[in-house]
């Protein structure tokens, strides 16, 4: 499919009523000026067996590709509307990073952070030395906790022409959620909490038809 009928095809994103692997997605989506709805499964139980990878987000073309995984998602967003992905080389490099830095941050998540399915998945000593700071630097990245990601993400910190990359989206999501569990997180980091507020705001936060009303984590 040529990339001038993507730019005017319709998309359709279905993800479940959680702030997690599907807001990015969705406010790149509105960044991009691209034709799109967002939408929930409506009997997932049915739906899954039909799913690429049985799997959501999922971003189904009109008359073209559905694709599933958040990364193959926002970088396909980023092939058809090549501002997304970065006006120069330097947006680009800056997007990428950005959006890997912030699936880091997730992955962590996923390790140490009690959800609503499962509560205890490290100890409580564990738990709270992941999100304790100052961080000890000195140790593996994975080692770090959750404040070595953030001082390193501050360190680095740029934005792109627009501000609106699809790196920053996965960054303004991840961020978000992370204010979603405690909302002091990023007391110390202010330059991601005016970027945080400023993107998401009248974008994603203003859209009637998709508002993930809850997290998965705890």
């Amino acid at each position: 499919m040529q990339l001038q009928k993507l730019a005017n095809a319709v998309y359709r994103l279905t993800y479940f009523n959680l702030w997690a692997k599907g807001p990015a997605p969705a406010l790149a989506l509105s960044h991009s000026g691209l034709k799109h709805e967002l939408v929930y499964p409506k009997d997932w139980s049915k739906e899954k067996g039909k799913a690429t990878f049985s799997k959501l987000p999922m971003l189904q073309v009109e008359g073209g590709p559905t694709i599933s995984h958040e990364l193959a998602i926002l970088n396909f967003i980023g092939r058809v509307v090549p501002k997304m992905a970065g006006e120069n080389t330097h947006d680009y490099l800056v997007s990428q990073q950005l959006m890997c830095e912030s699936e880091d941050i997730y992955a962590k998540l996923t390790r140490f952070q009690p959800t609503t399915s499962k509560k205890e998945k490290v100890t409580k000593e564990e738990l709270d030395a992941f999100w304790s700071k100052p961080p000890n630097m000195m140790v593996h990245n994975r080692e770090q906790g959750l404040h070595g990601n953030l001082r390193l993400l501050d360190d680095f910190y740029e934005t792109t022409s627009s501000g609106t990359s699809i790196g920053e989206c996965k960054l303004y999501s991840t961020l978000h959620l992370l204010r979603m569990i405690d909302g002091s997180v990023l007391e110390t980091y202010g330059f991601l909490t005016i970027s945080t507020k400023r993107h998401l705001r009248g974008h994603l936060l203003g859209s009637a038809s998709f508002i993930p009303l809850c997290i998965c984590f705890e």
